[in-house]
C-alpha cells in the first residue's frame, strides 16, 4: 500500500547566498551573493526548504533542512 505525504508551502522567496557551500551538504554550484527561489515546506516528517538552483530547469529542486539553509542562504526580505 502506497501512502504519499501531503506538502504544505509554508512561504517563498528569494534567498541570497551568505556563505559559499562548496560541495558540503551537497550543496554546489551556488554562488555567494547570488540570489535563488526558495520554498519553505512542511509534510508529515517535517520542515525543509526547497532551493531552484538554475531559473533555467523551473521544476528543478534541492532540499535541505532549516539549519542547513540557514547556514547557507538568507531571505532577502530578511535583509
Amino acid at each position: 500500500m502506497s501512502q504519499t505525504n501531503s506538502i504544505t508551502i509554508i512561504e517563498t522567496g528569494l534567498a541570497r547566498c551568505v556563505a559559499e557551500p562548496r560541495g558540503s551538504h551537497g550543496l554546489e554550484g551556488y554562488g555567494l551573493g547570488q540570489s535563488y527561489r526558495f520554498e519553505r515546506c512542511q509534510d508529515g516528517k517535517g520542515r525543509y526548504c526547497r532551493v531552484y538552483p538554475d531559473e533555467g530547469f523551473p521544476d528543478y529542486y534541492e532540499t535541505y533542512g532549516e539549519g542547513v539553509f540557514a547556514g547557507y542562504f538568507l531571505d532577502e526580505r530578511s535583509s
